[in-house]
């Protein structure tokens, strides 16, 4: 798996939010948060196993409830511990806040973190939730 390659996971029900920043981009092209994670998270495609979800995703279901269909692209950055220490709304679609508001539980979503020689790592990862009608996958 590529760092920019998205990953697509189910919603699970979430806990309140343990005070990560979910912040937008205006486009994937620019730079991926502050100077400092550049050096402590690996990208995902460096590593020998991916940081994934424990449970499915956790996301605001009653902001997604009246949506027919949407998508979000976001990238993550996952602590070797398995903590979402950031979240990065990349794109929207249908475009609107309401992602923004769906991802606020995202961070306290349980991880297995990265892992590179058998050892977990810090890393970061681009993640694509759909929609199926029902649910966010």
């Amino acid at each position: 798996m590529t760092a920019d390659a998205p990953v697509r996971t189910q919603l699970a029900e979430a806990p309140p939010s343990q005070g990560t920043d979910v912040v937008p981009s205006e486009s994937m092209h620019q730079p991926a948060g502050p100077q400092w994670l550049a050096g402590r998270y690996t990208p995902a495609d460096q590593l020998d196993q991916s940081p994934r979800p424990e449970l499915g995703w956790f996301l605001d279901e009653d902001v997604l409830a009246p949506l027919p269909h949407g998508s979000m692209l976001v990238r993550l950055w996952v602590s070797a511990e398995g903590r979402i220490d950031r979240v990065e709304l990349l794109r929207a679609d249908p475009p609107g806040d309401w992602a923004l508001r769906a991802l606020v539980p995202l961070p306290g979503t349980p991880m297995r973190p990265g892992a590179r020689g058998g050892r977990p790592v810090a890393a970061t990862l681009v993640v694509e939730l759909v929609s199926d009608n029902e649910r966010f996958r």
